[in-house]
């Protein structure tokens, strides 16, 4: 069970919900599925027997999922909450292998990745739909001619039931996560797209989601548009400026060390 909630507020784009404290031991951050341009970082948060998956991947990768966390002496039924940084295919179509699982996320995230896929599957308008979600398009040389491969990947793979049942959805929003996590909005990528902050001691690991796809490339990545450039390039930079373990979404992870 998760502790009961004090109060809520929020500021500066984080998420502070106060809440009682959980028993004194610190998150332990594994790597499950090591992001690449195909597929997303999946990542394990341990605390004593609370078990978290941030972010779950696509359906081909279920077996290696499942593979990682049994060479932990772990099974599906041990995880009893998902966290996921946004909406998109990659990284939400795995939950349902979680049915003990409350599902974390945005709202926000949800409700507009719904509405894009759902714009996507209009055989006649989809084209034309797209800039209500990525007014920006124009400005990507590539986005022309990749636009049809993204909405044929999106369409093959979108399916809610892979999500998860919506009565264990709880937005973070309104909803805490346990001490020493912290969701970051960062949402240049997806609006209401969160990044998550493990915090232990001085040096925190990051787990970026899509706001930081790669270290240092991210046009390689197949993946869609930023729906907001300037707030995307400004999420990416402040990840960037980090202290600590970070976790791209398409890519390895790497340490930034001390800035003194």
């Amino acid at each position: 069970m998760l502790p009961d909630i004090e109060k809520v507020d929020s500021a500066g784009g984080r998420f502070q919900l106060k809440q009682l404290p959980m028993k004194d031991h610190s998150w332990k951050t594994d790597v499950l599925l090591t992001g690449d341009w195909r597929g997303a970082t999946c990542a394990l948060l341990s605390n004593a027997s609370h078990h978290i998956i941030v972010d779950t991947g696509m359906p081909h990768e279920a077996y290696r999922l499942i593979e990682a966390l049994e060479k932990r002496q772990l099974h599906p039924s041990d995880i009893r909450m998902v966290i996921n940084t946004h909406f998109h295919v990659d990284h939400v179509l795995n939950n349902f292998l979680f049915p003990a699982a409350e599902i974390y996320g945005s709202q926000q995230s949800y409700e507009w990745c719904c509405a894009v896929y759902s714009d996507l599957q209009d055989e006649q308008n989809w084209e034309r739909l797209i800039p209500k979600y990525y007014p920006q398009v124009g400005d990507y040389t590539k986005a022309q001619p990749l636009k049809a491969a993204l909405r044929r990947c999106a369409l093959r793979w979108w399916d809610r039931k892979r999500l998860g049942d919506p009565s264990r959805f709880r937005w973070i929003e309104t909803h805490p996560l346990p001490d020493d996590l912290e969701f970051l909005l960062t949402s240049g990528h997806v609006p209401g797209h969160a990044s998550v902050i493990v915090h232990n001691g001085d040096q925190p690991t990051v787990i970026a989601g899509d706001a930081l796809l790669t270290r240092e490339h991210d046009e390689s990545v197949f993946t869609m548009i930023p729906h907001n450039r300037e707030q995307f390039q400004h999420d990416r930079a402040r990840i960037l400026a980090m202290t600590g373990r970070i976790l791209p979404g398409h890519d390895s992870e790497f340490s930034n060390g001390d800035a003194g």
